[in-house]
């Protein structure tokens, strides 16, 4: 009876660490797209044994027609895979790093559309992970925004996800202040950091709190004060800065500051 409860043990010992182990190198990341009660989704992942190419067991094509009359598709478009379907709605990649994930929006709804990434944080908190918008040129840290929001035109809407290893970022910059210094010059400064291997800091700027946030500092600025010279007079804008070391690691996002000119 021992050793049959002694063989129980280590099945169930082996199990544990088995499961412990593909749960830390597997993953799967769901990428949302909605508007109003509409919305469509893929999902992006890495799993041991799969390959950057087609993996019959885990690439899943996507739907090629929809039901509906009020659709979003979001698809991986591999037409260079030569599969019967050049689209997938699953695209599962060998779990090395960095990866980059190329996906399309189309649909017919009618205004703005809203990119998610629901519960990533959790998913791969040790890597860092940034949403680009190829046609818009901007690029969202995904850990810092939940969402990414854009205006449907109709045409296909081109997104890359690039997951990497993260890098040791700085602390977030504090007490960041904004104020109007002439009639459409907003003058920004904040606290110093201190870290002795930082490099400078990026300034971005949204037209709504929260989120949406675009970078307005071509390259790093090195001092702990800007300005930003390119503002409409009457509307409001929302500030936040990062910190960036010289390894390329960039902080959170500051607190945020309001200033209309």
């Amino acid at each position: 009876m021992s050793i049959k409860i002694c063989q129980a043990l280590l099945v169930a010992l082996i199990s544990i660490s088995f499961s412990a182990s593909a749960y830390c190198s597997d993953w799967e990341l769901t990428l949302r797209v909605s508007g109003g009660e509409t919305y469509g989704y893929c999902i992006a992942g890495v799993k041991d044994g799969a390959t950057d190419g087609r993996d019959n067991a885990w690439d899943i094509p996507a739907s090629p027609d929809s039901l509906s009359d009020i659709y979003i598709y979001a698809y991986f478009p591999h037409p260079e895979w030569g599969h019967v379907f050049d689209t997938f709605s699953q695209d599962i990649k060998a779990p090395d790093f960095p990866k980059e994930w190329a996906f399309e929006v189309v649909s017919n709804v009618v205004g703005e559309l809203t990119v998610q990434w629901p519960g990533l944080k959790e998913i791969i908190p040790d890597k860092k992970a940034v949403l680009v918008d190829i046609d818009g040129n901007v690029e969202i840290d995904m850990h810092a925004s939940s969402s990414f929001v854009f205006v449907n035109d109709g045409y296909a809407k081109r997104f890359l996800v690039k997951v990497s290893p993260a890098v040791p970022a700085p602390a977030p910059p504090e007490a960041l202040k904004g104020v109007v210094i002439q009639r459409n010059v907003v003058f920004l400064h904040w606290q110093k950091n201190r870290e002795p291997d930082l490099a400078g800091y990026n300034v971005y700027r949204s037209v709504v709190t929260g989120s949406g946030y675009q970078k307005i500092s071509y390259s790093l600025i090195e001092e702990y004060r800007d300005r930003d010279g390119q503002v409409a007079e009457g509307l409001t804008y929302y500030y936040v800065v990062t910190a960036v070391n010289t390894s390329g690691g960039e902080s959170g996002y500051s607190n945020e500051v309001k200033v209309t000119p």
